[in-house]
Formats: structure tokens, C-alpha cells, sequence
């Protein structure tokens, strides 16, 4: 985020997108919002919680002046705040002079929405000939931004967010490493038996080929594609497993030229369709699963098999229950990377959608009991060990201020937890599912 006073003193130029404007009365609500607004929609704002640590005149000026709207939080404490005042009366003369710079209040009082109350006499003179939008509580905080937006003309860019569902980092790729690992038993069997040596494998969501690469290790098949929509990923797969027989594109699945690209491959391997489709973890992060499931269905051969892989937070098991594994699932299910936490139990919905016929669910949960020590930490690494709450400085998380504090109590009980899981003293069972489909 900007800053707005370097430590040689000299004042940022870069921009923002809003000036956050608000009393202190008002700030776990405000932060609320601006939280959605910065974490979700990657809005950037000027926010006084961290972009200034104290009433530095100045630094506020410059914070104002570099925003293209001005956010006036309306309330009680707000109307009668010295500092918000003076906020709102430099806005309006900045505005004056600069057609495109735009003013917009948000009134937080649910009693006097039309700022009727003496305490809002000063407020109103500066606001009240200014279109007005209205905080009708916490559950209406999605709808209040798209009007702020709406009312800001600020873009939300769709492809951006979804290019960061699928953020890569060490701490990412450390967790990947370990489920790829507990995945492998989960799935293998089912892959030699839908597998023939003439068979073209179509591999959604590939990374960097690691998973799909063990998949098929030493089994008989005549051509593999893996799609992934991180460019540098599908570089990476083509370095380490790239081949005459293995080809690694990226390419956005839910986008037009995913199409093409199927065809091109087909044309050129001289083959008519796939005949192993696979999908793991994916469908759980995009926002129109049916509209794939369709476009897989038509380069499916008539004989082949759709493996789809994803998980459920409904078939997470833990005994003896705890406090720890709670905090654990609500901090997964808080960070960006986790998608859709109860998506598996939909995917037969999903596939009856698309079209497809013979829906059948293989496996679900995946276990620590019986399995081997290296494979029982693998397990906990999937969901609990550090990327937890490391993922807190990547900022990827939707509700940072409130998710801190549940990582701070999460580490208190770490490692009693985790000697626990090492003794062999609990059963831990994560909510996996394996369906198979054919067209």
C-alpha cells in the first residue's frame, strides 16, 4: 500500500483509489469495509490505520489530493470530529478545482439516515447537495461496496481476482508438495484403471506438473496436456516434465481461446478427443464450474473419464474434538487460496448440469490412521502447519484484522497440538472427494 511519508520526509506521489475519511468512534466498522475493499476487490486506500501514525497534517493533505474520491464515513462521531472536518472541507476545495475528483459520503447512522440531529449541522452544509449512499449493516457490506464503486466508476478487475485465487508462493508450494504427496494414494488406482496406452490425458489446473507427472509415472498413455492459468507454473512444468509425449500450455480454461487451444492440440497429435479428463482442486475456485464442465464434456471421447478431485469442509473429522483444529478450518477457509470450502458435495449437481451421465462418487476422506509417518505429516501439512499464519504477511487473507487474532491463539496451542497428532492421539480425517463422470 502507498505511504505517505518516506523517511527522508519527502511526500509520495503515487495514487490511490480512496481517501478513507472516518472518526475513530467508527473504526471496527469502517475497517470492515475497507478490509473487503482492499483484500477482495484490491482497491487501494488511503487509510489512516496504517498509512499515517498520527495527525500529521501533511501527510493527510497528500493522502487526500492523491486519492480520486474522497470516502467520508457519515456519523454521529464523525460530525462532531475536529480532524474529519477539516478532511472534508480541504475535499470540497480540492473537488472545486478538479472536476474529476469526487466526494462521497457514506451515512453509518441507521437512527437519523437523513442527518436531521443538530450534531450534523456543520456536516450538512458541506455534504448535503451530494449524492448519499447508506451502511445498512454487516450483512449488507458486499452490496454497500458495489455502490461506492458503482458511484466511483472503479473497475473491479475480474480476471486479476481470479488470477489471485491461484497464488503461488514457498509457503504455498510447501503445502502443494504435501497434499500432492497424500493425494497420490487417493487417486492413483482409479487413474491406472482409466487408462489405456492410446489414451490423451487432458490435466486442468497443472501447476507445475508435479501432481499429474506422479499421476501418470509408469503408466501406459500416448499424450498428456496440462493447462494452467499462471504462465510462469506451465513454464516450470515444461522445464521439469516437458516432452514429445508431455505438453504444458497456460491458458485461462474459462476464457474464449480455451476452445482453440484443446483443438490446436487435438489436430495436431491427429486424435478426436481426451480420453482421461482430470480436475484437482480447481473447480473449488472458480465462479462458473457448470460452464467448464460443459466445454470439458465436448472434448471428453465418448468411452473417456472426468476425475474430478476437490474437498468439503462438511467431511472434516477430528477426535478428540478442540479449540485448535476450529481456529485451523476457520483460518483455511478465511484465506484466499482455500475457495469454496463445501464444494465437493455440489459436483454431482455440477456434473448433471453439464450433461454428463454415470456420476459416480469413488473415495471420500482421506485419514492419518494406517497411514506411514511420513505420509501422517504430510497430512498435517495440508491444513495446519505454518502457511497459516505466514500467509498473514502476503496479505491473503479477507478479514486480516479479525483472522490476526484467531492466528495469535492458533500459535499458543501449536505445538501441543501437533505433539498430540505426532503421538498418535488423535484422528484427523480431511474432507477429500474423488468423482468420476463419463459423457
Amino acid at each position: 500500500m502507498a505511504t505517505d511519508i518516506l523517511q527522508d520526509g519527502i511526500l509520495s506521489t503515487d495514487s490511490v483509489d480512496f481517501f478513507i475519511s472516518y472518526s475513530k468512534g467508527d473504526l471496527d466498522t469502517v475497517q470492515r469495509i475497507v478490509e473487503v475493499m482492499e483484500n477482495l476487490y484490491h482497491a487501494k486506500c488511503w487509510f489512516q490505520v496504517k498509512d499515517s501514525k498520527a495527525e500529521f497534517a501533511d501527510s493527510i493533505i497528500d493522502g487526500i489530493e492523491r486519492a480520486k474520491v474522497f470516502l467520508l464515513f457519515v456519523s454521529p462521531h464523525s460530525a462532531e470530529s475536529f480532524f474529519v472536518l477539516n478532511e472534508v472541507h480541504h475535499a470540497m476545495q480540492w473537488s472545486q478545482k478538479h472536476s474529476d475528483y469526487l466526494v462521497l459520503p457514506v451515512v453509518l447512522d441507521q437512527v437519523d439516515p437523513q442527518l436531521t440531529q443538530p450534531v450534523y449541522k456543520t456536516m450538512s452544509f458541506y455534504i448535503s447537495r451530494l449524492n448519499m449512499l447508506y451502511y445498512e449493516g454487516a450483512d449488507a457490506i458486499d452490496e454497500l461496496i458495489m455502490q461506492i464503486f458503482n458511484q466511483a466508476g472503479f473497475k473491479i478487475l475480474d480476471e486479476s481476482f481470479r488470477a489471485s485465487l491461484y497464488h503461488y508462493s514457498e509457503n504455498e508450494a510447501v503445502r502443494l508438495k504435501a497434499q500432492n504427496e497424500v493425494l497420490l494414494e487417493f487417486s492413483r488406482g482409479l487413474i491406472e484403471q482409466s487408462l489405456k496406452p492410446d489414451s490423451f490425458v487432458l490435466d486442468i489446473g497443472c501447476a507445475g506438473g508435479d501432481y499429474i507427472s506422479m499421476q501418470l509415472a509408469d503408466l501406459p498413455y500416448r499424450g498428456l496436456l496440462g493447462i494452467d492459468l499462471d504462465p510462469a507454473q506451465a513454464a516450470a512444468a515444461t522445464g521439469k516434465y516437458g516432452s514429445e509425449k508431455n505438453t504444458f500450455l497456460a491458458c485461462d480454461a474459462l476464457s474464449p481461446e480455451f476452445d482453440e487451444v484443446l483443438m490446436d492440440y487435438l489436430e495436431d497429435q491427429d486424435a478426436r478427443a481426451f480420453d482421461l479428463i482430470t480436475i484437482s482442486a480447481v473447480l473449488l475456485h472458480i465462479d462458473n464450474p457448470v460452464r467448464l464442465l460443459k466445454t470439458l464434456r465436448r472434448f471428453l471421447s465418448r468411452d473417456g473419464y472426468l476425475i474430478i478431485q476437490d474437498e468439503d469442509d462438511g467431511a472434516n473429522v477430528v477426535h478428540p474434538t478442540s479449540r485448535f483444529y476450529d481456529l485451523a478450518f476457520r483460518i483455511w477457509a478465511d484465506s484466499k487460496e482455500s475457495g469454496d470450502r463445501f464444494c465437493a458435495r455440489k459436483i454431482p449437481s455440477y456434473l448433471t448440469e453439464a450433461g454428463y451421465r454415470t456420476v459416480k462418487l469413488s473415495k471420500c476422506g482421506i485419514a492419518n490412521a494406517g497411514m506411514s509417518d511420513a505420509h501422517k505429516s504430510a497430512l498435517w501439512d495440508i491444513y495446519f502447519n505454518y502457511h497459516l499464519w505466514l500467509a498473514a504477511d502476503e496479505n491473503m487473507f479477507y478479514h486480516l484484522t479479525a483472522t490476526q487474532k484467531l492466528l495469535e491463539e492458533y500459535k499458543d496451542l501449536y505445538e501441543e497440538y501437533k505433539a498430540q497428532y505426532d503421538r498418535g492421539e488423535a484422528f484427523v480425517q480431511l474432507g477429500f472427494y474423488l468423482f468420476t463422470a463419463q459423457k
